[in-house]
């Protein structure tokens, strides 16, 4: 099948009855789970655990072959999808309306029989609850683009209840007239993420038959949930609901789909880990389905095992890893990566320049000079990378490593070794495809404070000295968790140094003074918040000396904010505006910028990986 295609013909023998008709005693059965990996300069890295072969590396050219991972009902993480990617709603709308359709199908196929024949044991085709698919999603236009995309999958001439309704709702709002105006000022990607309506709380049903669709349909009576973090935690936190509402939307999901996950990891990220494992509980109250066509593995269980989850993101994140460990899917699980390569005119390129790849690497100011005439803090920076680690964790999670113990040398203590056990498959002319055997990563080692505890002695012993020297000048500190941001806004309180915090929760117009102060040397150190930047988007200007707390999320925030930024940045005024200092400038000290990551591996390597387009992170 297509993938723009919703099926309605006979489906025996389909993935569906092949996925949900198994045998769940079956279960403790089947083989041990065995992560194959595949390594093409078109798909990036692929992982899988999936019981059937992996997907041929020559045919990863399309979202073809995505789809027919999703068709086959087996687990998926898709971390390629641009925040422009539209084909990939049109994917995960298909599959919902064709599970929600064959599903009806196979249901009204059952009643006829039971009303002939009689109730039979075997009839076993719902589960404790109407509501089968789950929708979490960032913001409203983002749930009123897929509600467009099932619209306009449905049958033509099907009706749809209550439409006025939603486009008023999840529509553009007053003032989108105005941010219409000031589009191409912001990076495309901010663009597709807050355009329109982007008001972050909401949940709503939708029921669907063969040529009709509901919207606002009650939670009881729905097939499909559409709902944003916020809505969940509403819904959750409401005690007179928590017995009813949340039961009718999390009992009986069998499709959830996460899509623009990156988004949602700027929003309550804990929200998703908290509601995922609540998914495919036994209900407290008695369910609306007739109990004698329950499904046995749901009466025994074993629900999660049969949830597919389908995840969609812009970036890889380490606490989109942490979810993957709630999917249980007896299919298995499939990891798409894209993992850049140190090779000049590699697909995999990363988001700084060439010669900047090798940390240390600098370009002489002679050549800067000559590069370009307007000179920023991307076109020449020295590179640094700082790694730390935490007793007990294993010293790196890049997934083209695995752990293994050496036992067959008579030397041999136990010790752990990094090694790579690689099977060519073949060539291209851009690299080579691979494939391997990788055991999964624990991070249970890892949890609770223990890690921002240790970044944070790590940054007093390598880069605080630094600071309370007054070496480097103009220094921007990005921190992507607010957390670990108080606790370095409390170290520089201590220390009594010159510095101001800029993060999501200030005011706009105290951020622009703070702005405005640090591009003039007034204020020599910036603690900059990356929900912060990450909402707002307005240009940092001014430093000279960039230290990220921690991978950013999105690894093209390094370039933006290296971009923004000149070399020779306005010299320090007073209020009045008299010059601070004046003195003879040559190209060496215009052009002493630096770029230090401090990074912990078994969670950030990935993300390093990306900005530095190298593997050896």
């Amino acid at each position: 099948m297509a993938p723009g295609q919703v099926d309605d013909a006979a489906f025996e023998g389909s993935s569906f009855l092949r996925h949900f008709n198994f045998d769940y005693l079956r279960l403790d059965t089947l083989p041990a789970i065995e992560c194959k990996s595949i390594l093409s300069p078109t798909s990036g890295y692929y992982r899988s655990t999936s019981q059937s072969d992996p997907i041929s590396p020559t045919q990863i050219t399309s979202l073809n072959d995505i789809f027919r991972i999703i068709d086959n009902y087996e687990d998926l993480c898709y971390c390629l999808r641009n925040p422009e990617m539209e084909s990939v709603r049109e994917l995960y709308c298909v599959h919902a309306l064709n599970h929600i359709l064959k599903s009806r199908k196979i249901m009204l196929k059952n009643t006829a029989r039971v009303v002939k024949l009689g109730l039979d044991d075997s009839i076993r085709d719902q589960g404790f609850h109407r509501a089968r698919v789950m929708v979490i999603l960032p913001t409203r236009e983002a749930a009123r683009r897929t509600v467009h995309q099932m619209l306009r999958l449905m049958p033509k001439g099907s009706t749809v209840s209550h439409r006025k309704r939603f486009e008023r709702d999840f529509g553009p709002q007053e003032g989108q007239a105005d941010r219409d105006k000031r589009k191409g000022k912001k990076p495309p990607d901010f663009e597709e993420w807050f355009s329109c309506n982007s008001d972050d709380r909401f949940r709503i049903g939708i029921a669907v038959a063969k040529k009709s669709v509901k919207l606002y349909s009650a939670f009881s009576e729905s097939d499909i949930i559409l709902a944003s973090p916020l809505g969940l935690e509403t819904l959750m936190n409401n005690k007179e609901n928590e017995s009813s509402d949340v039961q009718y939307i999390t009992a009986s999901i069998e499709v959830l789909v996460i899509d623009q996950a990156e988004h949602l990891l700027m929003q309550n990220w804990a929200t998703v880990q908290d509601f995922v494992s609540r998914l495919n509980q036994r209900p407290k109250k008695p369910s609306f389905s007739f109990p004698a066509r329950i499904r046995l593995a749901y009466l025994a269980g074993f629900a999660a095992r049969y949830r597919q989850t389908l995840i969609f993101s812009a970036v890889n994140n380490h606490l989109i890893n942490a979810l993957l460990g709630k999917c249980e899917n007896f299919q298995g699980m499939n990891l798409f990566l894209s993992i850049p390569q140190y090779q000049a005119g590699s697909l995999f390129s990363g988001f700084l320049p060439e010669n900047h790849r090798v940390p240390g690497l600098k370009r002489s100011a002679k050549e800067a000079l000559e590069a370009s005439v307007r000179l920023t803090a991307f076109d020449n920076f020295k590179l640094q990378l700082i790694t730390f680690g935490v007793a007990g964790s294993f010293r790196t999670s890049n997934p083209l490593f695995e752990s293994t113990k050496s036992v067959d040398s008579p030397d041999s203590s136990g010790e752990e070794e990094l090694c790579i056990k690689t099977a060519r498959l073949g060539e291209t002319n851009n690299a080579v495809v691979s494939k391997k055997s990788l055991s999964a990563y624990n991070l249970s080692d890892t949890g609770g404070r223990t890690v921002p505890l240790a970044r944070l002695a790590a940054f007093k012993q390598r880069l605080l000295p630094r600071l309370r020297k007054g070496v480097d000048e103009r220094v921007l500190i990005y921190v992507p968790d607010y957390y670990d941001l108080e606790e370095l806004r409390k170290l520089l309180r201590e220390e009594a140094l010159s510095f101001c915090c800029v993060h999501e929760y200030l005011e706009d117009n105290e951020a622009e003074r703070y702005r405005n102060l640090f591009d003039q040397g007034r204020i020599r150190i910036m603690l900059l918040s990356e929900r912060y930047y990450f909402y707002r988007r307005r240009k940092i200007r001014g430093a000279r000396n960039f230290i990220f707390y921690g991978a950013p999320t999105f690894p093209w925030f390094v370039r933006e904010l290296l971009s923004s930024c000149d070399v020779a940045p306005a010299v320090a005024t007073t209020a009045s505006g008299e010059v601070l200092f004046l003195g003879a400038t040559n190209s060496s000290t215009i052009l002493s910028t630096s770029l230090t990551i401090l990074y912990f591996p078994p969670w950030e390597s990935s993300q390093v990986s990306m900005i530095t387009a190298s593997i050896d992170v």
